[in-house]
């Protein structure tokens, strides 16, 4: 028999045709059906391995007539591996990976069917032809309605974990993406790799292939994500499985043992966490993310008066106007919902502006801007009106990841077109925390994007940001909607979470070292 170059694993556990929506699709016989469709005449020598994991429905019948099929010279489709139900992915894929004979692997899930002919070969050549030290691979992943779910997914990323191109139409992504990690349904790496990291953390039992691209990435490997092979996952048309795993209980113990083992959380990692527990090692390879900053305090805007401001652009431009009075109805619909909002903040304050129309609603607040010299002019325009309540006040940012406030100090603080500006969003969100006090809120904006191209690093959709605000740990989205209209933008209201102890009750110990379990890594 020749010995294979490419080893494809399978776990399965229930693919069979009753777990579809209503019993539209045979999973396990559609991705197997499409490999022979594919691979027929690949000349790539090659074995497909299906680990069964006790299923009790048709799909473990279906695997093992498969198993009794011949085809490439005689050869049996696939070797069928069965045993009784454990419930736990990375255990049954690292007895594939035991049981695979090839120098690459590659693992899909039971519910995806490939659509590339000779796959195999383009899989091969990208690994021959690629840079030393790329390590993982993914493919091209298509939803069932035919556009880009995923060409590779960012994990260090200002906005947090999400998928690259996610939306794009399916012949938009034409080139070959350095990531942080590729999706699990289509996950292809050396043996070598999978050796040198240990296997799959056989305690984690959703996201395991982040938490090995993650330690590939430690250990020096690269990660790419290949146009060149296409995909359909159909995990939306399948019914929910009664497992742990995908139990609301299995998730959040997951992500916990992910921060417990890393110390950041996976969907929304501090990265100035991030940047200082792996200084120095190859998890900080995207120069991008974790290149040099530019200078903070930004070099003043000079020569700087008010003709040059907002305040001008205010009188003439309608626009300006705009945009000013629906910041200012933020507070006022925050009013309407929670009652007054006593003490407000708001991030670059410019020429002082809203903070003048805040103090003429009688809105005690105070402006926080990076550069000094808009502060001064704030200060100096504001000294020369008058206002039913206090006097707007102003102050200088001077420190990037600190806002120049005490603990506390606010009710309301306006995250309006600041997360998009930051590096580390959820550094934001943790000052945020600091600064309200109890019961306050913040109000988060970001610019939309609603479809391809995925060309703003810094647009956001709405899942996205209420999702990196839920699980940074330190802000919790309410039910509020303040409408963002036709500004471009997202809007979520967010409360302050408690904290304990100085931290906030999900990421206490997560930002500690002492945990880390990971192979070729001391904290």
């Amino acid at each position: 028999m020749t010995t294979p170059r490419l080893s494809i694993l399978i776990p399965n556990f229930n693919n069979g045709r009753a777990a579809s929506a209503g019993g539209a699709r045979d999973f396990i016989d559609d991705l197997l059906s499409s490999l022979v469709r594919t691979l027929a005449d690949d000349p790539t020598p090659l074995e497909i391995i299906v680990a069964d994991d006790g299923s009790t429905d048709d799909s473990l019948a279906t695997c093992r007539r498969w198993a009794r099929r011949t085809w490439r010279g005689g050869e049996p489709v696939c070797r069928l591996l069965e045993g009784s139900h454990c419930g736990v992915l990375s255990v049954v894929s690292n007895r594939l990976f035991r049981s695979a004979r090839g120098e690459l692997c590659c693992r899909l899930d039971g519910d995806v069917v490939l659509l590339t002919a000779h796959w195999a070969s383009r899989l091969c050549r990208v690994f021959d032809e690629a840079a030393p030290g790329l390590g993982v691979v993914g493919a091209k992943q298509l939803a069932p309605d035919g556009r880009v779910h995923a060409a590779g997914d960012w994990v260090l990323h200002p906005r947090g974990y999400h998928h690259v191109a996610k939306g794009a139409p399916r012949h938009a992504v034409v080139r070959p993406l350095e990531v942080d990690h590729v999706m699990g349904c289509f996950y292809a790496c050396r043996r070598s790799v999978w050796e040198a990291v240990e296997g799959f953390d056989e305690s984690i039992l959703r996201g395991q292939t982040v938490d090995f691209s993650l330690r590939a990435r430690l250990a020096g490997w690269r990660v790419i994500s290949t146009p060149d092979i296409e995909f359909v996952h159909h995990h939306p048309q399948r019914n929910p499985r009664g497992t742990r795993a995908d139990s609301e209980p299995g998730v959040a113990d997951a992500l916990q043992r992910f921060r417990d083992k890393w110390g950041f959380d996976r969907l929304a990692p501090d990265l100035d966490v991030v940047a200082r527990r792996y200084a120095g090692t190859p998890l900080l390879w995207n120069a991008e993310v974790f290149g040099p900053r530019p200078a903070w305090p930004p070099p003043a805007e000079s020569p700087l008066d008010v003709s040059e401001s907002e305040w001008s652009r205010f009188t003439d431009d309608q626009a300006c106007r705009a945009a000013a009075r629906w910041r200012l109805s933020l507070v006022e619909q925050l009013a309407g919902h929670l009652g007054p909002r006593r003490r407000v903040g708001y991030l670059y304050s410019r020429a002082g502006l809203l903070g003048h129309l805040m103090a003429k609603q009688a809105v005690p607040c105070v402006g926080i801007d990076p550069d000094p010299s808009f502060v001064t002019l704030a200060r100096s325009v504001v000294a020369r009106q008058t206002y039913p309540g206090p006097r707007p006040s102003f102050v200088a940012q001077r420190h990037r990841t600190r806002l120049p406030l005490p603990d506390g100090s606010l009710d309301t603080l306006l995250l309006v077109d600041a997360v998009e500006r930051h590096p580390n969003p959820v550094g934001l969100y943790r000052e945020a925390n600091r600064v309200l006090g109890d019961g306050g809120v913040a109000v988060v904006t970001a610019r939309r994007r609603d479809g391809w191209p995925d060309a703003d690093p810094h647009a956001w959709r709405h899942e996205e940001l209420e999702l990196q605000l839920r699980v940074s740990g330190w802000l919790d989205p309410i039910p509020l909607d303040l409408g963002a209209g036709n500004t471009g933008l997202v809007v979520v209201v967010a409360r302050r979470r408690r904290r304990v102890n100085g931290s906030s009750p999900r990421t206490r110990g997560c930002c500690q070292a002492g945990s880390a379990t990971i192979p070729g890594h001391s904290p």
